[in-house]
């Protein structure tokens, strides 16, 4: 019987799932093909682990044994999602005969629409948004590692700071954006609109995409001007420092030192940089033979709400839980029960899978996201889904989990 199989690789914190699909070429025969959702890591702690990407690498490429890979899925441009193939590349296959990108072969590749070079030109008010966070990041990037920052700091919370940073980091995620651009014969930049007719090479399987939007402005909310007070000493060339604020002639001093320490709440701006990349996340409902399975990259709240408004929710048989788990990336209870509606008797099995690490956040996976979608001890209903896999907990050390669909 053909199977339909999903391997979610254990990269720690981060994302790279392989899907493998029985469909049918232009001779109407059943053939395997592939596709590969993202491949990245967290860049912090052992979340962040790159000794991870040869073996998943080496897995992807004896999976596909020879054939191309059919359609690449970039769902955004988060580091956690994007390095790990650029990583394999510049490492491990300089000197081997043939570079990454040959042995994969890909035929065509989705990458998140406002990851496209020229997205500005047609999306200015989104393009604004944008370049005003990455100045943002850029000062907080500084006032973080300033010395006074430094002396005050508790480690825990540096750590903190340092992943949302390294994740976010605009610099090194162009770089690697502009990689995963030249992989494949045919690259889209994709939306919630986009007619994917042409677009892969598949006959039997199906794809939806339910977002993001064209128009990311929808994301981008409202952030408050910081004060961080960067300063360098000996012009620049020294260490970075914070400067002191001196009220102007005339204002209430307490007044002026309240309104900078307001400002100065940088991690809200942090976050909100870190929630618009994710919500630019493609999300995709791939249809096979009666199963519905939905990937989710690391979609939040925000996505998932204008995902309602334009009516894409529909119940599904597989979910990726968004954003590894984060309290932040599954809908509140009206919209699981559209995806997972509650029985009162077990149906055709319905699973979901958390690609997660204990490192570098604390508090992901947050447990009682996980179990509004799994908790076996509901009283008389079955719970929202029959399996729920942790990559942290099933894997441990080892290199993959699968998950099987008959057809």
């Amino acid at each position: 019987m053909d199977e339909l199989r999903v391997r979610v690789y254990n990269v720690h914190f981060g994302d790279a799932i392989l899907v493998r699909i029985p469909d049918k070429d232009d001779s109407g025969n059943t053939v395997n093909r592939h596709v590969l959702f993202d491949v990245g890591n967290a860049l912090a702690t052992t979340g962040g682990s790159d000794v991870v990407f040869k073996p998943v690498v080496e897995d992807i490429l004896r999976e596909l044994n020879g054939q191309p890979l059919d359609l690449y899925i970039m769902t955004h441009e988060h580091m956690d999602h994007i390095q790990g193939l650029p990583y394999a590349e510049r490492y491990y296959y300089p000197d081997r005969g043939k570079t990454l990108k040959e042995r994969l072969n890909t035929r065509y590749a989705w990458l998140t629409a406002s990851a496209a070079e020229d997205y500005g030109k047609g999306h200015m008010l989104a393009a604004e948004l944008r370049l005003k966070f990455e100045r943002d990041f850029a000062e907080i990037d500084a006032y973080i590692h300033s010395a006074s920052f430094l002396e005050q700091v508790e480690p825990q919370q540096l750590t903190y700071l340092e992943a949302l940073l390294a994740i976010n980091n605009p610099r090194s995620s162009k770089d690697n954006v502009a990689y995963l651009r030249d992989l494949a014969e045919h690259t889209y930049y994709v939306h919630r609109e986009s007619d994917l007719e042409g677009m892969h090479p598949f006959h039997e399987t199906q794809f939806e995409l339910w977002a993001p939007e064209e128009d990311t402005s929808v994301y981008y909310g409202s952030c408050p001007s910081l004060a961080l007070g960067i300063t360098c000493g000996d012009e620049g060339g020294g260490k970075t420092d914070l400067r002191e604020y001196i009220p102007p002639a005339g204002v209430d001093a307490s007044a002026f030192y309240n309104l900078v320490d307001r400002r100065r709440q940088f991690a809200e701006n942090l976050l909100a940089i870190d929630k618009a990349a994710n919500n630019t996340s493609l999300v995709c409902c791939i249809k096979w033979r009666g199963w519905r399975l939905l990937f989710t990259g690391d979609a939040e709240l925000k996505s998932w709400k204008v995902m309602q408004e334009r009516g894409q929710l529909s119940e599904v048989d597989s979910l990726k839980v968004s954003h590894h788990g984060s309290h932040n990336g599954t809908p509140g209870e009206s919209f699981l029960e559209i995806l997972f509606p509650k029985r009162e008797v077990k149906g055709k099995e319905r699973r979901a899978v958390v690609s997660t690490w204990r490192e570098p956040y604390p508090s992901v996976p947050d447990e009682d996201t996980l179990k509004r979608l799994y908790d076996p001890e509901i009283s008389g209903l079955q719970p929202r889904c029959d399996k729920l896999v942790r990559v942290d907990e099933s894997l441990d050390e080892e290199l993959f989990v699968d998950l099987v669909f008959e057809g």
